[in-house]
């Protein structure tokens, strides 16, 4: 910056620079914990269609149990009854027994077959719950791929904050402890833009117009002059300078 001929005005633009820089920085590690967020929601979804599939096939597994322990008390039922049929005396008892089995063994055959369309019920609900758990897994691979470069820029950034917080403090060492202050207090009232350059006789930082003769002394860059608006430190830089 060999436009700048006052050392004081010189620091300030670097340290502004630097704010600017380091706000940047401070904004895009915030956000990354959303990107994050935002990455999970895929692996979520999948996973809590894994869940209900889960608690779907588990409750058919529950009813299966049931019946078929429902099963077995019938079967039991019916061995009692047909080991009684020796003791009967009358015809009539005969037939209210046998009445009784048969109608026993409907209950027997009507629990058989709800067993067997469970089965295949079961057979549909594992395929399916297979089916979400390969989904899941892979949306946990793309999801720890995503989140591994969101973290690895994190770090980077995080490098580069210390850089550069690094260069402010060598660079601040070096500046009048009064300017300073006064810069501080201005990086806090205008929003972390204290030093704007000018461009076109306006001010950059609320855009008003600069008086042709403080326009004049601005483009010396030999002294610090403050907008007569917003009360920043201005100072002018060449259009054909990027930084």
């Amino acid at each position: 910056m060999d436009f700048i001929h006052n050392d004081q005005l010189l620091i300030l633009v670097q340290i502004q620079e630097k704010d600017v820089r380091i706000a940047e920085i401070v904004e895009k590690q915030k956000n990354l914990p959303e990107i994050i967020k935002s990455l999970r929601v895929s692996l979520d979804k999948s996973q809590q269609d894994l869940a209900e599939a889960t608690r779907v096939y588990d409750a058919a597994i529950k009813e299966r149990k049931t019946f078929e322990s429902s099963l077995k008390d019938t079967e039991a039922r019916i061995t009692k009854l047909k080991e009684k049929i020796p003791e009967i005396k009358t015809n009539k008892e005969y037939h209210a027994l046998l009445k009784e089995i048969t109608t026993i063994e409907q209950e027997k055959s009507d629990l058989e077959e709800k067993i067997l369309i469970l089965l295949e019920k079961l057979d549909e609900l594992k395929v399916k719950r297979t089916e979400k758990e390969l989904v899941v897994k892979e949306d946990e691979k793309s999801f720890m791929k995503e989140k591994e470069i969101v973290e690895k820029d994190y770090n980077q950034l995080a490098e580069m904050l210390k850089e550069l917080e690094s260069h402010k403090s060598g660079i601040v060492m070096q500046m009048d402890s009064k300017l300073l202050a006064e810069y501080n207090r201005l990086i806090i009232a205008k929003k972390g833009l204290a030093v704007v350059s000018v461009q076109g006789e306006h001010c950059l930082g609320c855009h008003m117009r600069i008086p042709p003769q403080v326009f004049s002394e601005i483009k010396k860059n030999e002294k610090i002059i403050y907008c007569l608006n917003c009360k920043r430190i201005l100072y002018w830089k060449p259009q054909n300078v990027v930084s």
